[in-house]
């Protein structure tokens, strides 16, 4: 289906969302800090933290227990932001996907409701990536 790239263009949107549901403070009063952590969740910058240091266990010890302890929570966090530079990576696909997601929206022809969304998700740079 002509289509298809733009539905696949569409994980973007999962891919912010596991972004902002570990780095957002608006993202954390409306869900709860972390909340992905205590669910036990393979989000996106948690694959690639844990890929890119397979030989720690901090984040997979995390995701095991499932916790709500914030402190645990938070080391897992600023491990992924600073030592394997995990949200600075997601950041970089988001560009990459999001120019690829616009560029599907005008070979399709041009929709401004998309393009708004699209707008309206766009992450500029995180301040803490």
């Amino acid at each position: 289906s002509y289509l298809l790239p733009l539905a696949s263009q569409l994980g973007i949107f999962q891919i912010r969302d596991d972004l902002m549901n570990l780095d957002s403070t608006e993202y954390a009063q409306q869900k709860g800090f972390a909340e992905d952590l205590t669910e036990g969740k393979f989000s996106f910058p948690v694959i690639h933290g844990i890929s890119a240091d397979p030989y720690n266990m901090l984040l997979l010890d995390v995701l095991r227990q499932k916790t709500s302890d914030v402190a645990l929570k938070i080391s897992a966090v600023e491990y992924i932001r600073h030592d394997t530079k995990s949200f600075a990576y997601t950041v970089s696909v988001l560009d990459v996907l999001e120019r690829r997601l616009r560029h599907e929206v005008e070979r399709l022809g041009g929709n401004v409701i998309l393009e708004r969304i699209i707008d309206f998700l766009h992450i500029e740079s995180l301040g803490s990536a």
